[in-house]
């Protein structure tokens, strides 16, 4: 497995209704204190964050508090079917968060959060290569699926054309299986969490929904800068369960 790439971001307005980051500009970057090669199974994933414009590292004491969460650590495979968001603790020295990859793949593992300094938001990836588990998935194949479900619960995204670069706004419905409303409670502080990527892994827009006019719909602002496929998590709580449906868009010129 090659070594992990600490690759930060340029993120905008992260925790508010639309972000994106992509991986070549940083001012936090991720240093891996664990290895960057690990078997399949669960694990811990210990790492430094540092703060490449103070020189320093950055502790609990140094972000604010987003989204209910010091910090947010989305992790997902090459083949964009494996996703983890999750919250990392600080033991005092380093940030420690539990893991469980089943899959083999060399994952994208993002850190998103803000400096308390400045309140600048951040979203720096790495990667982790896990072997010994499950066969790797093949290489994505997405196309424009706007309606999944998972355990009873059905999430919908209105199928509006999507432009490259142009700002579009979504309605995001939830629904049980048998069409009656779901019973939505806010997630992470939150409507909804709205997670996408393109097929390639390396950027990402993280969108927390407006309440819409239904207690079971949202309102999704998000602009798509490139043109392509982008595979899409959809984080909800419905009956008190916390669910993620993986959707996909296709993004036009």
């Amino acid at each position: 497995m090659q070594l992990l790439r600490m690759i930060p971001v340029l993120a905008l307005s992260l925790f508010s209704n639309f972000a994106f980051a992509h991986g070549d500009e940083s001012r936090v970057a991720i240093e891996l204190e664990s290895p960057a090669k690990i078997s399949a199974g669960a694990t811990v994933v210990s790492f430094q964050l540092v703060d490449t414009k103070e020189n320093k590292v950055v502790t609990p004491a140094e972000l604010n508090v987003s989204h209910e969460q010091k910090l947010h650590f989305i992790a997902f495979d090459p083949a964009l079917k494996e996703f983890q968001h999750v919250h990392p603790e600080f033991d005092g020295k380093v940030w420690n968060v539990n893991m469980s990859y089943l899959v083999d793949g060399n994952y994208f593992v993002w850190a998103q959060g803000e400096l308390s300094v400045d309140s600048e938001e951040f979203s720096s990836f790495t990667r982790i290569e896990v072997s010994g588990g499950q066969p790797e998935w093949p290489a994505p194949t997405l196309g424009d699926v706007r309606m999944g479900s998972l355990s009873g619960s059905v999430a919908t995204l209105s199928n509006q054309t999507l432009h490259a670069g142009k700002m579009a706004m979504l309605t995001l419905n939830f629904t049980k299986s048998d069409g009656s409303p779901a019973d939505i409670t806010p997630y992470l502080g939150a409507f909804a969490h709205v997670i996408a990527t393109p097929i390639d892994g390396d950027s990402l827009i993280h969108i927390h929904p407006m309440n819409g006019g239904l207690p079971n719909e949202g309102m999704v602002h998000v602009t798509f800068p490139e043109v392509g496929d982008y595979r899409i998590w959809v984080q909800f709580i419905d009956a008190g369960e916390l669910k993620t449906v993986p959707l996909s868009v296709t993004v036009t010129k």
